[in-house]
């Protein structure tokens, strides 16, 4: 599967996007964790997720949420503790995302796929932004 770095100007839209999978890389430990944020339905909160196995399309387990696409709490119900590097390192990067700061020191890569609705990117400005053109537009709009 192609991965491709994310436009760290794409960043937020791709991850709030509601079907986003993507890996963080630190650039000085070489440490990285991959997550998928999704969001069900409008009513509900957006949902992050950690993949923890050795299936690399079923192994996620539950980390926290983003409330109104601005705050990020570990859950009550996560079997991953709130000290463990995944939750340390998925805190970190999701509210800095959603503060809008610099992911300094971190790579964030996507799948090859669409953050919204899951389809195989091949368009170079869509493989930039995480994004394909369709979605691109209604996440603009949203």
């Amino acid at each position: 599967m192609e991965t491709a770095p994310i436009a760290p100007k794409n960043v937020q839209t791709f991850i709030l996007a509601g079907n986003a999978t993507f890996t963080v890389r630190s650039q000085k430990t070489g440490n990285r964790f991959t997550f998928k944020v999704s969001k069900p339905s409008e009513e509900t909160p957006h949902f992050v997720s950690l993949l923890n196995g050795a299936d690399n399309e079923n192994s996620y387990v539950f980390l926290g949420s983003i409330f109104g696409g601005k705050q990020y709490v570990h859950g009550k119900r996560s079997k991953v503790s709130v000290e463990a590097p995944s939750a340390k390192a998925a805190r970190w990067v999701v509210s800095r995302v959603l503060e809008g700061k610099a992911l300094d020191g971190c790579e964030i890569w996507h799948e090859g796929k669409c953050g919204r609705c899951g389809r195989k990117l091949t368009v170079p400005e869509s493989i930039e932004s995480g994004l394909g053109p369709e979605c691109a537009t209604k996440v603009a709009s949203a």
